[in-house]
């Protein structure tokens, strides 16, 4: 294969190539704007309804025993509703959603104090409280024995958000609960088409401590895990027939522009030689 040919075949796998990436382009957005984008619009209204009502109706939400971490937070109480789509309390536009956030408190009387010792035990405990956005005091007290020794002062207000983002690369969304029971962060990628009028009702009803059906899946962990990947393999493969396929007919065509040049080339040549 002389030089020229060489080039000639490289510059066309790199138009295959670079054409795939814009029909995969044209494919998320296209599932974004069909599939994806109407289900955020819909979480949305329907969670900014929620919330006004909520916050209007001050409906009473009790939290007992929060955490088995802290059991001495007491009755706490369920209040604060807000919405964003911003991330900072603000609203994006409705047209271009990418995330969703409810956020609210759990909120007691008074605060938590309780002390630390040594220093691994005092960081650790130093992440776990900035980790989870629950604000804090600490006050280091004198060393017993060579260890060291802190006391935290907890103020009662648990940040608890839930999140809707897009996974544009895989045309899903993802939801996240953070800190909703015992500092806990649950966190599922959900189709579109999963996420109906049932589905959020499922959710609000959890959110507002009526049930916990929203969580409590028939299946462990393991086996979660295994759908997951034997799902995504599916996707996987059909994504690639699919890729497959387009390029074997961009090939065809490839070939038979080549063929109808070859033959141009030997017309002219046989018309010079004559």
């Amino acid at each position: 294969m002389g030089v020229l040919d060489q080039l000639r075949k490289e510059a066309g796998q790199k138009k295959l190539s670079e054409q795939e990436t814009v029909d995969q382009q044209a494919l998320r957005a296209k599932l974004y704007k069909t599939q994806v984008l109407p289900k955020m619009q819909q979480v949305f209204k329907y969670l900014q309804e929620l919330v006004e009502h909520l916050n209007y109706l001050e409906v009473p939400v009790q939290v007992e025993n929060y955490s088995d971490r802290f059991p001495r937070l007491g009755t706490l109480m369920q209040k604060d509703y807000q919405i964003n789509t911003d991330g900072y309390g603000g609203f994006s536009d409705f047209d271009k959603l990418v995330q969703i956030n409810l956020t609210f408190y759990c909120v007691g009387k008074g605060q938590l104090e309780y002390s630390v010792q040594t220093k691994s035990a005092i960081e650790q405990e130093n992440a776990f409280l900035h980790a989870k956005r629950v604000a804090s005091k600490m006050y280091r007290l004198g060393g017993v024995g060579g260890e060291e020794s802190a006391k935290f002062v907890v103020t009662k207000k648990i940040p608890v958000r839930v999140r809707f983002a897009v996974d544009y690369e895989r045309s899903q969304i993802k939801v996240t609960v953070n800190n909703h029971i015992d500092f806990s962060t649950y966190a599922e990628m959900w189709q579109p088409a999963d996420i109906d009028d049932a589905f959020l009702d499922t959710l609000a009803r959890y959110l507002l401590r009526k049930d916990s059906e929203f969580v409590s899946l028939d299946i462990t962990d393991e086996d979660r895990n295994e759908l997951r990947k034997k799902l995504q393999s599916i996707k996987h493969k059909e994504e690639q027939e699919r890729l497959r396929g387009v390029t074997e007919q961009k090939n065809s065509g490839l070939e038979k522009k080549e063929k109808l040049g070859d033959k141009m080339k030997s017309f002219i040549t046989g018309k010079i030689n004559r």
